[in-house]
């Protein structure tokens, strides 16, 4: 080997000398800089990825709102006295039940049956003063508008009189239904202004319904008269069935959500006012989608994510974008169409990248 390259090395220097082509002399430095060396062997191509492929799963259900409610009656009249005073006694205490018509407070009525005593008396000397005035004006001794005044005083009077015993009855507060007293909110010897809440009240007859908070995002998908469940955790997680029946006009401003109404279809067993609740709305079914397993989703940020899909046919995967309109458990509801003709890559696809060789998994 050593005689060969020698007689190599020679013929080059001959030819340099015969000023020989550079490229031939680049290409004779080549191949004895070369010489008993053998060609790099090819790397081999890795194998393909053994991943798991399911066909893209189209859904039109609804995804669900799950938010916390207050439970409380369809009705919660706080009641109050027509006027102010000091208040006499208050007979019932919370979570106390209740009859029609019962008494349950009542003011001092020291003012209100002097005011009571000066309208009747008013009235009885309009009364008599128009009497009077019209025996006069029958002799052609008062005028017709003197008597004419004498009847607007009746009048006055009369009005005063109903005003005092209208008060009177209103000193006193009565259960207006078979009932409970959910708060009591003044005791004997305060002085309560006119309409001051002094017992919070809920008829035994009137619906339960449920009072929560939603946010922009799920309010857009609820209308009223879409189903409810609301479940109860003191119960043995008892659920009700329910619906709503009313969105609010605007959102609270501390919370920045909008309250939801939903009206239970069967009374709860054994519960109270205020207690916490779960509630889960289903809005109405929407056009079909793509439901994929969020386990799939890779790199989500902002409601954006990827996923990788094999077309049918190839052993290519590759890496798509997708927005995502809501999670639901296991589940990732896309609003991006994928098209019929792709797979899936459910499993295996950790250390993917676009472009991946890959082989399906035996089933």
């Amino acid at each position: 080997m050593k005689t060969l390259e020698s007689l190599q090395r020679l013929r080059l220097r001959a030819r340099l000398r015969h000023g020989a082509p550079l490229g031939v002399l680049c290409a004779g430095l080549l191949a004895v800089a070369g010489c008993g060396r053998a060609p790099d062997a090819a790397k081999p191509e890795p194998p393909p990825m053994v991943v798991a492929l399911a066909p893209v799963e189209y859904s039109d259900a609804a995804v669900p709102v799950r938010v916390p409610g207050v439970l409380s009656r369809q009705e919660e009249p706080e009641l109050a006295f027509k006027i102010g005073g000091v208040v006499e006694e208050v007979l019932v205490r919370t979570g106390e039940a209740v009859k029609k018509d019962q008494v349950l407070a009542r003011l001092r009525l020291d003012e209100i049956e002097a005011q009571l005593t000066q309208a009747r008396s008013a009235l009885a000397k309009a009364e008599r003063d128009f009497a009077r005035v019209e025996r006069l004006q029958a002799n052609a001794v008062a005028t017709l508008e003197d008597l004419q005044d004498a009847r607007t005083g009746v009048d006055v009077a009369a009005a005063q009189m109903r005003i005092a015993e209208f008060n009177r009855r209103y000193a006193v507060i009565t259960a207006p239904a078979d009932g409970q007293i959910l708060r009591r909110l003044v005791e004997p010897n305060e002085i309560v202004a006119p309409g001051k809440a002094v017992l919070g009240f809920a008829a035994d007859d009137s619906g339960w319904l449920v009072r929560a908070g939603v946010a922009d995002a799920d309010l857009a998908r609820l209308q009223p008269g879409d189903r409810a469940e609301v479940t109860l955790s003191h119960a043995a997680e008892m659920t009700l069935p329910g619906a709503i029946t009313r969105i609010a006009g605007a959102a609270n401003s501390s919370t920045r959500t909008t309250e939801v109404e939903i009206l239970l279809a069967q009374p709860p067993t054994a519960a109270r006012s205020g207690v916490a609740v779960a509630v889960t709305l289903w809005p109405r079914p929407v056009t079909p989608r793509p439901v994929v397993p969020a386990s799939v989703l890779i790199e989500g940020e902002g409601g954006v994510a990827s996923v990788f899909v094999v077309r049918s046919g190839q052993d290519v995967a590759l890496r798509q974008k997708v927005e995502v309109e809501a999670l639901d458990g296991a589940k990732a509801y896309l609003r991006t169409a994928l098209s019929p003709d792709l797979r899936l890559v459910v499993r295996g696809g950790e250390y993917l990248r676009d472009g991946s060789r890959v082989a399906e998994a035996p089933k």
